[in-house]
């Protein structure tokens, strides 16, 4: 008997492991109520942190039209983030998506919440595109590292710029790395990749990984030194990351705090390392403990951070149903053929 028959059907229905795209109605309740769950838990220990009174002040301060730039932020992101997909699954001979297939996986990737195991959904679009396994771990890997990739640049701008402009309310150990590693790491993970990409081919087990690894690396050199060909991939991320951002700022506007754009961008790199596609269940709990913290790092009070970062937070569950419906397409999609 397998390890899932062992646990019967009860255990296996909460069980997170697999796809979370095969699951059917009630199926999808327990990775929403862990991840509702979660953020409960993470906001309440952090306000009682705070200080619970501290935090209610914040929250009597809202003001409702703010939240409103939220949703428009995020929408905007969104747009962003479609914009990126379909300009980095197609370049340099890539896989050309049906709109229907595109809107699918963007609407599933962009909420993050079904990354739990498993092949990702768009690397399981890709393999019905007729890409082989290995192909589409390279795509999926190279628009998760250029997430990371722009993040960085944008925490290097906003530090070198906050250092140039405005050196105090910034403690330097948060700023520095930001100025200083980005850039040289780019190099030297680019050099690497291009002197042992070739040693790596045909490998099995770990070597097989990091050869994908590798290859992710040498595509997105590709896009950045190619960035009028690649224009698409490159605006696309850039402005997902912009909206996002943009979206936390507004957050924090609605509970009163105006936060320099340098200072904020810093802080919110920082906590956004573990992204809503890296994070599992799209980052439920860590994020929302984890961005406030290092938003106040960078200089706003912590109650404010909590409660600008939860109204993000909530209102990016905004996301949820459209994923929600994406899985009908998802799941006609990724079916194999025989």
């Amino acid at each position: 008997m397998t390890a899932a028959g062992r646990r019967g059907p009860g255990l296996r229905w909460w069980s997170l492991s697999g796809n979370l795209i095969d699951r059917r109605g009630a199926a999808l309740a327990p990775p929403v109520l862990l991840a509702v769950a979660l953020n409960v838990a993470a906001v309440a220990g952090l306000a009682d942190v705070a200080g619970f009174h501290a935090v209610h002040a914040s929250l009597i301060r809202i003001q409702w039209p703010w939240l409103c730039v939220v949703v428009a932020a995020l929408a905007l992101s969104a747009i962003g983030y479609y914009r990126a997909y379909r300009s980095i699954y197609a370049a340099e001979g890539g896989y050309e998506l049906s709109r229907r297939q595109l809107t699918a996986i963007v609407a599933a990737g962009f909420s993050g919440f079904f990354s739990t195991g498993g092949m990702r959904p768009d690397g399981l679009v890709l393999e019905n595109r007729g890409a082989s396994r290995r192909e589409a771990m390279v795509r999926v890997t190279t628009l998760t590292g250029m997430e990371q990739a722009i993040l960085a640049l944008y925490g290097c701008a906003a530090a070198i710029a906050w250092l140039c402009l405005s050196p105090a309310g910034v403690p330097a150990d948060v700023t520095l790395p930001w100025a200083v590693i980005p850039l040289p790491a780019f190099a030297a993970a680019f050099w690497l990749a291009s002197r042992y990409r070739a040693r790596l081919a045909g490998r099995a087990g770990w070597r097989a990984r990091l050869s994908v690894f590798l290859d992710a690396v040498l595509l997105i050199r590709t896009l950045f030194t190619r960035p009028v060909r690649h224009r698409s991939a490159i605006a696309g991320m850039a402005l997902f990351w912009a909206g996002d951002a943009l979206a936390v700022w507004a957050g924090l506007a609605a509970f009163g705090l105006v936060m320099n754009g340098a200072a904020l961008i810093v802080g919110y790199c920082t906590g956004m390392v573990f992204t809503r596609r890296v994070a599992p269940l799209a980052g439920a709990g860590t994020l929302v403990l984890i961005l406030p913290l290092t938003i106040w790092a960078s200089g706003a009070p912590l109650a404010t951070a909590i409660t600008g970062v939860a109204a993000y937070r909530l209102l990016g569950v905004l996301s949820l149903p459209p994923a929600l419906a994406s899985l009908p397409v998802l799941r006609e999609t990724t079916v194999r053929p025989r």
